[in-house]
């Protein structure tokens, strides 16, 4: 227990510095991208910690999720299935069954999925499910302000994965039946900005 305190410590102190980067989301000496053979910490014990900054709010929360992306890229890298553990965390704080509001959590997932293309291989689905409004079960997200940051991260998905842009154009197409003004201007605002992005145009969006 001292060592999370004292690496969540570290950490946010870190991600709360004026200079702080996304090119060193983290202290040099808990980058998880050092040869294992330097690293003075296991890169599985900064998910704690990361999960603990990521309710904290602007701009905590997205220098948190950069941060842990990072961290999850390494780890699917090393350890599939200790970084698909951990999305599998993500899954279900954002499920209602786990009787919590899953802050921070949407930027995390999409910063793991921006960051690493096997986890987006494995799991973009899942995250663009919680704008995907259907028919039946479904996973899509009912609470609008933890909804506009689902939206956020699929757009940060679109950034990355531009081969991803086109299933993510439909779904936010069909958001402007989303019952939430906020969430469905987004959408929008979003549709016709990567509607137009290199490889996608309006005539090819829906083909």
């Amino acid at each position: 227990m001292p060592r999370f305190r004292a690496l969540k410590n570290d950490i946010r102190n870190w991600l709360r510095r004026e200079d702080w980067s996304p090119a060193r989301p983290l202290p040099p000496e808990l980058a998880p991208d050092t040869p294992a053979d330097s690293r003075q910490v296991d890169p599985v014990s900064l998910i704690g910690p990361l999960f603990a900054c990521l309710p904290e709010g602007q701009p905590l929360t997205g220098r948190a999720a950069a941060a842990m992306g990072g961290v999850l890229a390494v780890l699917r890298r090393e350890r599939p299935e200790d970084a698909k553990n951990v999305i599998r965390r993500f899954m279900w704080h954002m499920n209602e069954e786990s009787g919590n509001i899953g802050w921070g959590i949407p930027e995390a997932f999409g910063e793991a999925l921006a960051q690493s293309r096997p986890l987006a291989d494995d799991f973009y689905r899942v995250l663009f499910s919680y704008v995907r409004a259907k028919e039946g079960d479904n996973t899509w997200c009912d609470y609008a302000p933890l909804r506009l940051s689902c939206y956020r991260a699929v757009e940060r998905v679109m950034q990355a994965r531009p081969d991803l842009r086109h299933e993510a154009l439909c779904i936010l197409h069909n958001a402007k039946d989303d019952p939430d003004p906020a969430c469905r201007e987004l959408a929008r605002e979003l549709f016709e900005a990567y509607r137009s992005a290199p490889g996608e145009t309006a005539k090819n969006t829906f083909a």
